[in-house]
């Protein structure tokens, strides 16, 4: 005899179903706000669900462990899509140095030795020739001016700044 009073529990998978089918909308539209992309969204989402059912978590609140995991996700394919973007920016300024004829690659370098020539102190340029052209170690170039390692250090980094500032901006 069937009782019309039985309560029927749901399975994990029945529970699992009706999570993803009541969350999915909502979970997709909030990747989608901060990844602009529907194939990286529904990623992201998949990848969260994923990991629901893989590790069962026990919160009360599931909707925001829910957002809180696709905020985080959304985040990591951000970062991770800024380093590829650079890695990408990178190859193609190498490619590009690496397909300049001589006559180019001439004038690339007369720019730079004028640019130092001009706009890097006397002392920065004498730091510079001390370190690149005749190869010594800071140690030695500060104990040759009577100067800090320190102040070496400084004007290299200064100096190199400024000729990546001016030979290669970054790309917008």
């Amino acid at each position: 005899m069937i009782s019309i009073f039985r309560h029927k529990r749901r399975s994990p998978d029945e529970e699992f179903d009706e999570l993803f089918r009541s969350s999915y909308p909502s979970l997709y539209r909030y990747a989608y706000s901060l990844l602009r992309d529907e194939d990286d969204s529904r990623d992201v989402v998949s990848e969260v669900f994923v990991k629901v059912l893989e590790k069962k978590p026990k919160t009360t609140n599931m909707t925001g462990y829910l957002m809180a995991m696709v905020h985080n996700k959304a985040l990591d394919k951000l970062k991770q899509q800024k380093v590829e973007n650079e890695a990408r920016q990178r190859l193609l300024h190498d490619y590009k140095l690496f397909l300049e004829t001589d006559e180019q690659k001439e004038e690339r370098l007369n720019a730079i030795l004028q640019f130092v020539e001009n706009e890097l102190t006397p002392q920065t340029q004498r730091i510079l020739r001390m370190c690149y052209a005749e190869k010594k170690s800071y140690k030695e170039v500060a104990a040759e001016l009577d100067i800090s390692i320190q102040a070496v250090n400084k004007h290299i980094s200064q100096a190199l700044k400024k000729l990546r500032e001016r030979f290669n901006p970054p790309e917008k």
